[in-house]
This record gives structure tokens, sequence and C-alpha cells, in this order.
């Protein structure tokens, strides 16, 4: 599992990321060799790096998203090959003092029979979606991710994409 500073999941975050509650985090998950397909069956946060802490935030559950707002979060991958891709608003846990941010995704491996291992997400079927039986399942996680407070300086990133809008509205 790794961090991308970009839509195209290209330029790799190689420190700490420090993000704002605007900013993105894109994620890629993926596996080596690659001759099989990688599906997130369930992906989660939390404030450390314990995937079992009581505190959790699931946003992916029976490999489709849980939030219905893609400006939120989507999932342009899944089940589709050897790796999977998501893309998620940096948040903060409500209620508390954390400042950092784990993500966990339970993966699972599929031989790539056609269809095994595609999740259907559609609206219309949600209520009639049912776990299929693939016994690969394994846990990665990545983190910290450092959310930033109000008062501390942007990202890097967003910086310097704040200084070229300004630098477009001036010419």
């Amino acid at each position: 599992m790794l961090l991308y500073k970009d839509a195209a999941f290209e330029d790799r975050w190689t420190t700490v990321p420090s993000l704002t509650l605007d900013d993105n985090i894109f994620v890629k998950v993926f596996m080596i060799p690659a001759q099989l397909m990688l599906r997130m069956d369930r992906c989660w946060a939390t404030p450390t790096s314990d995937p079992y802490s009581n505190i959790q935030y699931t946003f992916i559950r029976d490999s489709c998203p849980v939030l219905s707002n893609e400006q939120t979060l989507s999932v342009p991958k899944n089940g589709q090959g050897p790796e999977a891709t998501f893309r998620i608003q940096m948040f903060k846990f409500v209620g508390s003092s954390y400042t950092n941010v784990f993500l966990h995704c339970n993966i699972q491996i599929c031989h790539n029979t056609p269809g095994l291992c595609q999740p259907n997400c559609s609206s219309e079927e949600e209520f009639i979606r049912t776990r299929r039986d693939i016994p690969l399942s394994h846990t990665v996680s990545y983190g910290p991710i450092r959310r930033l407070l109000n008062s501390e300086q942007p990202s890097p990133s967003r910086f310097i994409s704040s200084l070229y809008l300004i630098w477009i509205l001036e010419l």
C-alpha cells in the first residue's frame, strides 16, 4: 500500500505526508508478482497503527465505497487487476485530538476467473450484494498520515498549486 500526491498515482509520498482537511489522499494497493487479481474488501482508518483499534472509520465495505459522495471518496480500480486504487478526502476523528491517521485494507487475492474478483457496487443491487467466498485475505496498512491543524502550513503541493493559480490570475 502506497500513498501518492496526484490522481495519476505517479508522484509517490516518500516522507510522512502532512495534509489539511481539504487535501486528498491517493492510495494504491498492489501485489508483486502481478499474475493474479487483487480486490480491496474492506478499508478503514484508525488514529493509531493498531488496525484493531476501538476507534475506526470504515470507508470501503464489501468491496464497495460506503460514502456515496464522489467528492469525498472514489474507487477507480478494484478487483480488475493486480492493483486497486482509491481517493479519499483527508478527515479527522471527531471528538478527539488525534492528528495521525493510519489506513488499513483487507485485501483478497483472486484467480483471473472473469467476474470473480470484480465487485458489484450498483446502488440498485446494494440490498442483494453478497460476500463471495474467496479464501485468501490479508491486511495491509500505511501510516502515519499527519493531519495539519488550521494554524499550520499546508502541504507543499497545495502551496505550489496556489502560487500557480495566483500567477495565472495576475497575467
